[in-house]
């Protein structure tokens, strides 16, 4: 799932207090969710079991803070199925991040949901359209009218938050009622993402593309609604023009605007890192090639020589992907409009060198006996 590390710098100030530029760390602490949803990149559903340890995690955050990280983003699953959630985020607000969670908003009438919001500085509510087109989405009657009363909770605890939806070939249309609806109900972000074929969805909508005329009337409509409404909403698109890339350091290693290769400037280079349900550490993207795998919270080993290794092994070929993945968009005459995490993604299962220099994984403790609480 993309994030809020996407946006360019001058825009991430709006993320955090004082506004200091996220550097983000990417939880996807369970894969237990209370829905099927079509949709779902991770194929998330409720009879997937367990969850990361959250010794395990905090003791990651703890070793990721003196290297600039300050953004706890997490995403499932549905993070409130997560038995540790509590813990987790009072453990990383004590540390200082800033919490951020995305959420369908169906489970937070219980005391201990009222309790986690409270330690939350931003949520993110899954949305898939008006109430027909979401309750089909979700595969659930009722779906959205539960929603709906999650967001009374969210707004009577949480200071900001914003809706979240996957966009479909074609519902650019959907945009401006999104927008309305947003406003409506007082929330400060809405979040737009095209569907990507990973998880369930390669099995839902198996097929699908998005033409060209498609992204142009995303890309359009988007930036109209933004423009029109920027007083009362941000609005964030996951596509970019070819145009905001070029000589964008965000998006390429420029020889002469790259920083001291160390641990220390690891979050300069990566402004996201993401723990994914197995617990493994990734520095581009939930779903991207393995090989570019950094190492486990499972490990044992710190954060700090996990970096260095990785630098030392496996920085090259990122580099070599990320700029692959710049020269390959600018040289390519029949798009414009893109997805930059998505075209990284893809590329990240081509650009592997020949031979990889990977070390063999250290054992980690089963998670069968790990359930969380309903």
């Amino acid at each position: 799932m993309a994030t809020i590390s996407q946006l360019p710098e001058a825009n991430q100030s709006e993320t955090l207090q004082s506004g200091r530029v996220s550097r983000i760390i990417q939880i996807h602490p369970t894969l237990n969710c209370n829905l099927c949803c079509q949709h779902c990149y991770s194929s998330s559903a409720p009879w997937k079991k367990g969850g990361l340890d959250v010794k395990a995690l905090v003791r990651l955050l703890e070793q990721a803070t003196p290297l600039g990280y300050n953004v706890v983003s997490l995403s499932g699953g549905e993070p409130f199925l997560y038995r540790e959630l509590e813990e987790l985020v009072t453990r990383s607000k004590s540390l200082g991040y800033y919490n951020s969670v995305t959420t369908n908003a169906m489970l937070l009438q219980t005391d201990r949901a009222k309790r986690i919001l409270k330690l939350l500085d931003l949520v993110a509510v899954s949305i898939d359209g008006k109430e027909d087109a979401h309750d089909r989405m979700r595969n659930l009657e009722g779906a959205f009218a539960k929603m709906l009363e999650g967001v009374e909770v969210i707004k009577d605890s949480v200071k900001k938050y914003g809706f979240i939806h996957t966009i479909l070939p074609g519902n650019w249309r959907l945009f401006p009622w999104l927008t309305e609806f947003a406003i409506g109900h007082k929330a400060s972000l809405l979040h737009l993402h095209p569907l990507e074929l990973s998880g369930r969805a390669t099995q839902s909508f198996n097929g699908i593309s998005f033409s060209e005329e498609d992204l142009y009337k995303i890309y359009i409509s988007h930036y109209y609604l933004k423009t029109y409404y920027e007083k009362e909403l941000f609005l964030q698109l996951d596509l970019l023009h070819k145009d905001n890339i070029i000589g964008n350091p965000n998006f390429i290693f420029h020889q002469h605007d790259r920083p001291a290769l160390t641990p220390q400037s690891f979050s300069s280079l990566f402004k996201e890192l993401i723990i994914d349900e197995k617990g493994d550490l990734l520095p581009i993207a939930h779903g991207c090639s393995p090989f570019f795998t950094i190492g486990s919270i499972y490990s044992g080993e710190p954060l700090e020589e996990m970096i260095g290794r990785f630098m030392e092994e496996k920085l090259a070929a990122v580099i070599d992907l990320y700029n692959d993945t710049y020269n390959e968009i600018l040289e390519d005459k029949s798009r414009e409009i893109f997805n930059w995490s998505e075209r990284v993604i893809e590329k990240s299962y081509i650009n592997i060198p020949s031979t990889p220099t990977i070390r063999p994984p250290r054992p980690r403790p089963s998670l069968s006996n790990i359930a969380p609480s309903r």
